[in-house]
């Protein structure tokens, strides 16, 4: 005899081959979709701590433009074991009282993070503490918070007089 169609058991092998074949791409597609979410969302806790680091610079070189006696001036309430909290538009520290205020959300609004409340709540919130501190340079410690993750990034500011 000669037959020209397919037996059961080769449509069989075909569908489980197929099936195979298409979670195996969802499989790789779903983790990859994972994988670019948590490259964000670790590349937005860098640019956080970043900007962490750039606002307390931006007092210390306050300090140095106003020529006060002491170049620390305000950065030294981040000493705290809580640490303290600033906003992008503020021109000093916020010490944190507590363990809830350490990790307070930042929002974003209009493209900007901040502890306002305005905007969309985020992940992500930011310590920033100052240790080391004596005459000549300070200790800057930036720790962004989000998904149960932590940025860390660690800066000297020094005397420039």
């Amino acid at each position: 005899m000669n037959n020209k169609g397919f037996t059961l058991i080769e449509v069989l092998l075909s569908v489980f081959i197929i099936t195979v074949a298409v979670l195996g791409l969802y499989n790789g597609i779903s983790y990859s979709f994972n994988s670019i979410e948590k490259a964000k969302d670790k590349f937005v806790a860098a640019y956080l701590a970043e900007e962490g680091i750039e606002l307390v610079k931006n007092i210390r070189d306050s300090n140095f433009v106003a020529n006060k006696t002491d170049w620390k001036e305000g950065l030294t309430v981040c000493s705290g074991s809580y640490g303290c909290r600033i906003d992008y538009n503020d021109a000093s520290l916020i010490a944190n009282a507590n363990s809830t205020e350490e990790k307070a959300p930042l929002w974003i609004d209009n493209g900007f993070y901040n502890y306002t409340a305005s905007g969309i709540k985020t992940i992500f919130s930011r310590k920033i503490a100052i240790s080391d501190v004596n005459a000549d340079k300070i200790k800057v410690s930036i720790v962004v918070y989000y998904d149960n993750e932590e940025f860390l990034l660690e800066q000297y500011l020094y005397n420039w007089k």
